[in-house]
């Protein structure tokens, strides 16, 4: 079976209402678990300050991640969030202070993140 006919079968979960935002220890809890299950490791194997991209997540995961903490978290969450805040002690940090301003900004186009990413290779001194 393929990863999209994988992903088109996944019942989303169901967001429910909160009546006060959800603590860090609890997003990270959440996290752990979502990462372990992804990574196909144990919760115990899942170190907080790793990237997420050492737990093998691509960009397409990194993006199901937010839409997934979305339904979790019962707001809205940037889609590029995991970019921002790469592992699971920075994001639940983050994610634990509320919903995130700004969500009326147009979130950055493909070609404007690799334009930032280019610019920023280019300005690191060159050893």
């Amino acid at each position: 079976m393929g990863f999209l006919t994988r992903l088109r079968r996944k019942k989303p979960e169901a967001a429910s209402p909160r009546t006060a935002p959800l603590t860090e220890s609890s997003i990270r809890e959440w996290l752990i678990a979502h990462i372990a299950a992804v990574a196909g490791i144990s919760q115990e194997e899942v170190e907080v300050e790793r990237p997420f991209a050492e737990f093998g997540m691509d960009s397409m995961q990194l993006f199901q991640l937010s839409g997934e903490l979305q339904s979790f978290l019962g707001h809205e969450v940037s889609e590029i969030v995991a970019w921002d805040y790469p592992t699971i002690a920075k994001l639940s940090a983050h994610l634990s202070a509320g919903p995130e301003t700004g969500a009326g900004e147009e979130p950055l186009s493909e070609d404007e993140l690799a334009s930032m990413e280019l610019s920023a290779r280019t300005t690191e001194p060159q050893r």
